[in-house]
């Protein structure tokens, strides 16, 4: 986070999205802010006003949100100017911080479809399942087949044997999803999806307790294969290698 010697004017910050917590105790202030963050989408803003140091609170709100916020703050000394925007705007610093942002990415995605399911709005569920569908796939194939060979944590026993297995249910569970769907089996839609969604939030925890950090370590010992690996990852996550991905997780037939 940056600091500079004074506040400077905000023009492009709505009043709607301003937030002053001068004088609220933390307690009192940062649930305001997560609240006011959490579904914070991209290309909008949230503007907090303070009058004490908020690197404390910005830290544990980030924490919340598992790092889908970027924040930086301006200061003169009395009062603090803190500006927060999506994470997905701001440059990932390494394979591992690209990865935690694409697994906050495929969560939102599928909350979205299991409150389509829910509500029934097939149509919708679909469309974001589709999305879902090849964003899972692009991760998978990248953490599987580029970054864990090369970056370790044990692919007979360790936590990179753990992810292998558990992507592997993860792909069966959303085939199932899809197989669901192309059969028009609404009934059974919520049930399923509710499963896949716990699978998806535990096997995300462990793998950013366990593995990543193996990872982060090894990735950053050689800055040059670090800054290569970064940038291969956003290419097959954009959709770069989509071909090698269709034929090592095929959907079903249309």
């Amino acid at each position: 986070m940056s600091i500079q010697p004074a506040i400077s004017p905000a023009p492009t910050v709505s009043a709607q999205n301003m937030i002053d917590v001068c004088g609220m105790p933390y307690a009192v202030a940062q649930p305001l802010i997560y609240a006011a963050t959490t579904r914070l989408a991209i290309g909008q803003r949230v503007r907090v006003l303070a009058d004490t140091d908020p690197s404390a609170m910005m830290r544990a709100v980030a924490f919340q949100l598992r790092d889908a916020i970027s924040w930086r703050f301006e200061t003169d000394g009395k009062l603090w100017q803190i500006d927060i925007r999506p994470r997905a705007e701001a440059e990932a610093k390494d394979v591992v911080d690209l990865l935690t942002w694409d697994h906050y990415r495929l969560d939102r995605q599928f909350a979205d479809i299991l409150a389509a399911a829910n509500q029934n709005r097939i149509t919708d569920a679909e469309t974001l399942f589709s999305d879902y569908w090849i964003g899972l796939r692009r991760h998978v194939h990248l953490e599987n087949n580029i970054l864990g060979p090369t970056l370790g944590g044990g692919e007979i026993e360790g936590p990179l044997a753990d992810m292998l297995l558990e992507h592997d249910s993860i792909i069966i569970q959303s085939k199932l999803v899809e197989e669901t769907l192309m059969e028009k089996d609404y009934g059974m839609l919520p049930a399923i999806c509710a499963v896949l969604s716990g699978s998806l939030a535990k096997h995300e925890n462990r793998e950013e307790n366990t593995l990543f950090p193996i990872w982060q370590t090894t990735d950053n010992s050689d800055r040059g294969r670090a800054a290569e690996f970064l940038a291969l990852s956003k290419e097959v996550l954009a959709g770069a290698e989509d071909q090698q991905v269709n034929g090592i997780f095929p959907g079903c037939a249309r």
